[in-house]
């Protein structure tokens, strides 16, 4: 009975004794972004170029791109 108990002891103790099998995972803060938020992305950034050449509206490509940006930290959140 002490043979079967030592051996349990030993397994214990190498568990957490800096062994990958009892570690702890940290979660990450933010993931990969899919593939399919870059279209809609991409579609924002060419309208954010089209409106600062041809339409002369800084202020509406700044937002476009800050819209943008948006999508692509909350995709990647949803995916951590």
């Amino acid at each position: 009975m002490d043979r079967a108990n030592d051996g349990r002891a030993q397994r214990d103790r190498g568990v957490g004794a800096g062994n990958s099998r009892g570690a702890v995972v940290k979660k990450r803060a933010l993931g990969a972004p899919d593939y399919f938020v870059w279209a809609p992305v991409l579609s924002l950034f060419l309208a954010a170029g089209i409106c600062m050449t041809i339409g002369q509206s800084m202020f509406l490509a700044v937002i476009l791109v800050v819209v943008a940006v948006v999508m692509v930290v909350l995709d990647m959140w949803f995916n951590r």
